[in-house]
Formats: structure tokens, C-alpha cells, sequence
């Protein structure tokens, strides 16, 4: 039998966003047109991240959020507001804080597979770019060119630099001194929000040798965001863990680590099928709630799962219906923590078995498990699960083969517990 330890008195602070998501909710455009705008709210994500948001026509296709969108003709005047469209994307933007979201902003372009690159080579005036992205700042956190003043706080410049040519199609150098260019101008505009980035792809070496470098030219760095896909919530800590260590030895130990792409992926070959399949069922679910539960004590600061976009990675609501799949009763789940606030310490479980736990401070809390089988060849776990300074009764919300996040019955401490493969469970205070 495996046993968990839960200790309510022992806190650990605040609950962290480990289920921010990228991209936005869906408002329907007429009655035959689907949206999700209606039960996005249920999965509580903190944070919405509209990366490729310009492959998503409801979204507002390629006039939307990517600098070549909003901004179309570079040799335009900045200083102009005639010289920018917003329209489209202050319409994404104002639908998704309707919906709770907070929008974390990536500043750059979409990924271009197209056999022609179009947007994503090295812009030809690195400052240039740089004053647009504060005009476009401005207009959402200022209200500069009849614009809003939202709580706005991440601005990530460009994504996956390393991934060329259908991200980047310049040399790594030339990126370091385009990052430099920007980082330095819009932290020197904007010294009270958060300035970051690259996206990188979760390429240990270019990451060292990035870190190092902006570290040598003084670069400011509010966070450093990278991208995991994998196939256990193991391998997502170990790089958890090394880009942390990297982070600390290059001068950057009070930024903060946010992984804001994941999700499962096999391998990107022969088993890219089964990837995207599992993605969308119980097993991608399964995946997504061990990684961030794992993540719940690991050096990392945000998770944001790729893709609420309606597409292929999209584990979350269905193309044809937008109804819920069942990585959008992981992320319900985790919610219920962080809406409770306070993480506490979990003893961490065998291989397989994940938990986090967190509590309020009126006598609330919840706990909740994890059963991932990667290999797909275990049978049920039977657990142990002890807590210290615990309410007398909880509630069972229960996601497997046959239920979809919905209660199944009532634990008071003691009992034992049985998570089948492939299974995630909430246990919440009565």
C-alpha cells in the first residue's frame, strides 16, 4: 500500500498558478456559431497566454495579438495611432478578462510552418520594434490610442528562438541583441511590470548560453520562460530543476521559472498520433494533473498548458462541440486549491502516485491525487492517505474512464483509497 502524508500546519504559501493556459476563451458569434466563453470560468485559469492565436479565425486570424497584426506596416510612424489596429484583439482581450483570465502577453509572432516565412525573421530596426511593443503596452495598461487600463503583468518577448526557421530565421546572436534591444527599453518604459521571455523551446544548451549572455550584458530579466513536452511528470522536473540551477548560476536567481507551453507528447515521429489522441482523453488528463502536481513543490513559479486554442493539442475542450475533455476537470480541480490560497507540505508519493494539498483560513481544505500510467501496464494503487490537522469529512470529485469530475461519495480520514490508472481525484472539506 502507498502511503501520502498531508501536513494542514505545515504551509508552504501562496498556491501557485499551475493551471494558467495558453490562448483564450471562445465568445460565440451567432447562434451557429459554438463558443466556450460559458464554462471557461469553471477551470479557473489564472492566466491566458495568446500565443498562435493568429491560426485561430474566431480568435481573429492574422489580425490578432502577433506585432505583425496589430502593427502591419513596419516603416509606419509608431507614434501614430492611425498606425496600429487593435480592434480584434481588444475584442480577444476583453472577452478573456470577462472570463476571468488574465491576459499574459506574448510580444512577437505565431509559428510559421508555411514553406515561405513571412513574419518571423529578424525585424530590420530592433528599436523600432521595441517602441511598438510599448505603444502596444501602453494602449492595454495605460490607455494610450483610446485604450483600457487592465492588470496586465507578463510581457514576453518573441517565442522558441531556438526553433528555426519557423520561429526565428535569424542566428542566435542576432536574437541576443534584439533581446537585449527590447528587454532593456520596455523595462526602462515599464519598471513596475514584469519583462521577460524567450519561450525557448526547452533547449538545455541554447538556454545555458542564453542566460549566461544576457547576464553578461546586463540584461533585465524579470522571468525566463521555457516549453517542456514529454511523457512523465519526472521528466518535466528534471527540467524543472535544471532550468532553475541555470537560472541561479547566470545571475538570475530572483526571477521567476514559468513553463509556459506542456503537454504530453510521446515523440514527435512515429507515436505523434498516439500523442495527440492520448491528449484529448483520460491519459493526457492523467499526464497534465501529475505534472502539476509534481510542479507543486518544484522551483517552478507557472505552468500554462498548450492549447486552449481550438486545435490539435487542445486537451481541453472539444473541436466539434466545445464541451469539456478531461484535462478541463484537472485543471477544475486545481483550481479548488488555488482558490483556497495556502499549499501545505505532501510527502512525496512513489512513482506514479502525485498529490498536492492546500487549505483557507476558515477550516477549508483539499487535497488532490494523482494515478499516471505511462507505461499503461500497472493495475489500481491502494493509498494510505494520513493528514494532520484535517477536517472530519470530505467530499470525493472523482475523473477517470467513466467519470468526469463529478462526486462519487464521502471520505473521513482513515479509510483507505483506491485510484485506478489513468485517475484523479479531489478530495474537498465538507
Amino acid at each position: 500500500m502507498d502511503r501520502i502524508f498531508v501536513d494542514f500546519s505545515a504551509e508552504k504559501g501562496a498556491v501557485k498558478p499551475l493551471h494558467a493556459v495558453n490562448n483564450c476563451p471562445i465568445k460565440a458569434m451567432s447562434s451557429q456559431s459554438w463558443g466556450n466563453s460559458d464554462i471557461w470560468p469553471e477551470m479557473g485559469a489564472p492566466y491566458a497566454r495568446p500565443h498562435d492565436a493568429s491560426h485561430c479565425y474566431q480568435y481573429g486570424f492574422n489580425h490578432v495579438i502577433d506585432i505583425s497584426g496589430i502593427f502591419p506596416d513596419f516603416d509606419a510612424d509608431e507614434t501614430d495611432p492611425a498606425s496600429y489596429d487593435f480592434v480584434l484583439t481588444d475584442k480577444l482581450i476583453a472577452d478573456t478578462y470577462a472570463c476571468g483570465s488574465e491576459i499574459f502577453y506574448r510580444l512577437g509572432q505565431s509559428i510559421d510552418h508555411r514553406v515561405k516565412k513571412y513574419h518571423v525573421h529578424p525585424p530590420k530596426d530592433y528599436a523600432k520594434w521595441a517602441r511598438i511593443a510599448e505603444r502596444i503596452i501602453r494602449h492595454y495598461t495605460e490607455g494610450w490610442a483610446d485604450g483600457f487600463r487592465y492588470k496586465m503583468t507578463y510581457w514576453e518577448i518573441w517565442n522558441e528562438p531556438e526553433n528555426t526557421p519557423v520561429c526565428w530565421t535569424g542566428t542566435e546572436e542576432q536574437f541576443q541583441d534584439f533581446f537585449e534591444v527590447a528587454a532593456k527599453h520596455l523595462k526602462a518604459c515599464f519598471p513596475h511590470l514584469k519583462i521577460g521571455g524567450p519561450a525557448l523551446g526547452g533547449v538545455k544548451d541554447y538556454a545555458a548560453r542564453f542566460l549566461a549572455e544576457m547576464h553578461r550584458r546586463d540584461v533585465p530579466m524579470d522571468f525566463f520562460s521555457w516549453h517542456r513536452y514529454g511523457r512523465t511528470p519526472e521528466e518535466m522536473l528534471a527540467r524543472v530543476e535544471y532550468f532553475r540551477e541555470q537560472m541561479d548560476i547566470n545571475g538570475y536567481g530572483e526571477a521567476e521559472s514559468i513553463c509556459n507551453e506542456w503537454n504530453y507528447v510521446k515523440n514527435w515521429t512515429d507515436q505523434f498520433v498516439h500523442s495527440l489522441e492520448a491528449i484529448h482523453g483520460i491519459k493526457g488528463a492523467a499526464y497534465a494533473a501529475g505534472c502539476i502536481l509534481t510542479c507543486d513543490s518544484a522551483p517552478v513559479d507557472m505552468l500554462m498548458y498548450y492549447d486552449a486554442r481550438p486545435c490539435t493539442f487542445n486537451g481541453i475542450f472539444d473541436y466539434y462541440s466545445m464541451r469539456p475533455l478531461p484535462t478541463f476537470h484537472t485543471l477544475r480541480f486545481f483550481d479548488a486549491l488555488y482558490k483556497l490560497g495556502t499549499s501545505v507540505t505532501v510527502s512525496r508519493p512513489e512513482a506514479g502516485l502525485y498529490a498536492a494539498a492546500a487549505k483557507d483560513g476558515k477550516g477549508n481544505s483539499a487535497v488532490m491525487l494523482c494515478h499516471y500510467d505511462y507505461e499503461e501496464t500497472g493495475g489500481p494503487r491502494e493509498v494510505a492517505l494520513s493528514l494532520s490537522n484535517a477536517a472530519a469529512e470530505y467530499e470525493i470529485l472523482l475523473l477517470d474512464e467513466t467519470h468526469s469530475g463529478e462526486p462519487v461519495g464521502t471520505w473521513h480520514p482513515g479509510e483507505p483509497l483506491t485510484l485506478a490508472p489513468q485517475s484523479v481525484m479531489l478530495l474537498r472539506s465538507l
